[in-house]
């Protein structure tokens, strides 16, 4: 079966999170989640697990499933997706950082490799495209659907993605526990990951979870598991207490977002003044809309920890999208100088600075979606907020060389080409632009060939 092609990348606002809606197809929409809090808190996670393993950090990219099943994947040879709904429903820091590592060991192993380097080597819109389609068939309760692509042989994503062997799983599972030891962390998490999604399997036998059709789970791996807990030298339940608190924000915040506000009171009432619950309550408040109780609940927050970058971001996100870009700013600035080399957080402040219709601050976004770019250049929105910064600031072929650059990311070369070839002739020669539009148009070239032969 020939595997859909990725449609479009839609650039929108959902709540006071940036969603970055991919369709694997017309039949599937699966959305994935963009914000900087909930990116570095799972950053703590894994950094450790990558530079245990020997992975450059920077070189594993992770993505946020909006998606309530409980699963997660690798794809592409270094692209780690974790599910929303495993996030809320691992109550520890300890289970995700399990799940990390058993994928981080996919990684390591090269499973997803073998067979073929094409994989390797494959556009992360034609990645998302396979590996979202097929999760969003299986979590629809259409698992006949997900099989058919997953099982698809016309295309290199499709024979590559779940190379997943009883041996692959197995290998994964050790070079977990053995990262887990090695950074002093109890693979009780793990465990209680494992049984999580027996008990969750068990519930829906018939509708197979997507995580079973990535990673099926066998009573000998979770014995496994269980024998090396009881025998480790690393103490049951040990790891970073720290992290707990960071863990709690991450899942209210995504409950904030995901559930209703009504849901979002229940599970965190008035009663209860931990910092996640004022915070999920902040963003309930925001949603139903009540916008003094939102911000009250975030000038409170702000008050007892006036050095939290990611307060000052909620805010900002808050007043932004209730009509108040001015107080906006403010917020984002603040959290820019506190974190200034967060690039969603400057990719939203220059969204702010645009909004404020100042011609003063036109340049200003430029230098902040520039900063953006350079530190996470795979992010196809900031482009374009880039291109619209360019061409507001009079800057027509820079313009057409960002729209170049996010039309690569979006898997259209034909797009990339055209710009490219209108940015070209205005370029003087020689300078870092024209390079720039020298290795775009040479991408796009070994793309579209790329293409023809798969066809």
């Amino acid at each position: 079966m020939k595997i859909p092609k990725l449609t479009a990348l839609l650039r929108s606002i959902a709540c006071a999170m940036t969603i970055a809606t991919l369709l694997a197809s017309e039949a599937y929409a699966v959305p994935l989640i963009r914000d900087a809090e909930i990116e570095h808190t799972l950053r703590l996670y894994t950094d450790p697990i990558f530079k245990i393993d020997g992975l450059k950090p920077s070189n594993v990219k992770l993505f946020i499933v909006e998606d309530d099943s409980l699963n997660s994947y690798v794809a592409g040879g270094a692209n780690i997706f974790i599910h929303t709904g495993l996030l809320m429903d691992c109550d520890t820091p300890d289970m995700v950082i399990g799940v990390l590592a058993h994928e981080t060991g996919h990684i390591v192993g090269g499973h997803l490799a073998q067979g073929s380097e094409k994989i390797k080597d494959a556009q992360l819109g034609s990645i998302l495209s396979f590996v979202l389609g097929a999760a969003a068939a299986a979590a629809s309760g259409r698992p006949e659907a997900a099989a058919a692509v997953i099982t698809g042989g016309q295309n290199a994503v499709g024979r590559n993605f779940l190379a997943f062997t009883r041996a692959h799983e197995e290998a994964a599972d050790q070079s977990a526990l053995g990262a887990l030891d090695k950074l002093g962390i109890s693979a009780e998490g793990m465990l209680k990951v494992f049984e999580l999604l027996r008990r969750h399997e068990r519930e829906h036998m018939g509708s197979p979870d997507p995580y079973l059709l990535t990673h099926p789970l066998t009573a000998i791996r979770i014995e496994h598991v269980r024998d090396h807990v009881q025998h480790a030298s690393v103490p049951e339940g040990q790891y970073p207490h720290s992290l707990a608190l960071p863990h709690q924000r991450m899942i209210a915040k995504l409950y904030g977002f995901l559930a209703t506000p009504e849901r979002t009171i229940q599970k965190y009432p008035v009663t209860n003044k931990s910092i996640p619950a004022r915070m999920a309550r902040a963003i309930a408040y925001y949603k139903m809309p009540d916008t003094d109780k939102a911000l009250a609940e975030m000038d409170g927050l702000i008050a007892e920890s006036p050095k939290d970058a990611f307060f000052y971001e909620l805010k900002g996100q808050i007043l932004f999208e209730s009509a108040h870009p001015r107080e906006a700013l403010v917020s984002y600035n603040q959290a820019v100088k506190l974190l200034p080399d967060s690039a969603l957080i400057l990719a939203d402040l220059a969204k702010v600075e645009m909004a404020q219709h100042d011609p003063a601050l036109v340049q200003s976004a430029v230098g902040h979606l520039e900063h953006s770019v350079h530190i996470d250049d795979t992010n196809a929105n900031t482009w374009h907020q880039l291109a619209a910064a360019y061409e507001k600031s009079g800057n027509e072929p820079m313009a057409s060389l960002a729209l170049a650059e996010e039309a690569i990311l979006e898997d259209d070369p034909k797009m990339a080409l055209s710009e490219v070839e209108h940015a070209l002739p205005k370029l003087k020669e020689g300078s870092p632009a024209h390079q720039q539009a020298q290795d775009i148009k040479a991408h796009a070239i070994n793309m579209r060939r790329e293409e023809q032969e798969n066809r």
